[in-house]
């Protein structure tokens, strides 16, 4: 099962359970410039899940990534986490595309 938590909270991760980080500099991470736009208040958090969602659903490796967790989650319980303890958070953003299959089957070009 597909689950999210955040660094501090790792410790109450159960035994077994795989974890993937996504915090930076991870390949599921948000681009510097994104990061950076977002906490210098420049965008909005609309248009940051646009552009991080454009950023993973263009990159071969993040996909790859994406669906070998897809995968693994059918069998094993995979904890996505990050720095960020509450919404807003990229992870949140992950875990909706890791479960939308129609999205990740879709020509993001």
């Amino acid at each position: 099962m597909l689950k999210e938590t955040y660094l501090a909270n790792l410790k109450n991760v159960p035994a077994g359970a795989v974890k993937v980080r996504v915090a930076r500099p991870a390949i599921l991470s948000p681009s510097k410039e994104l990061l950076k736009d977002w906490k210098g208040g420049k965008i909005t958090w609309n248009e940051y899940e646009t552009r991080y969602k454009a950023e993973i659903l263009s990159n071969q490796e993040a996909m790859k990534r994406i669906m070998l967790i897809k995968e693994l989650s059918k069998h094993r319980d995979v904890y996505l986490y990050c720095y960020e303890k509450n919404p807003p958070c990229h992870r949140f953003i992950l875990l909706e595309l890791i479960r939308e299959e129609a999205k990740l089957c879709r020509d993001p070009g």
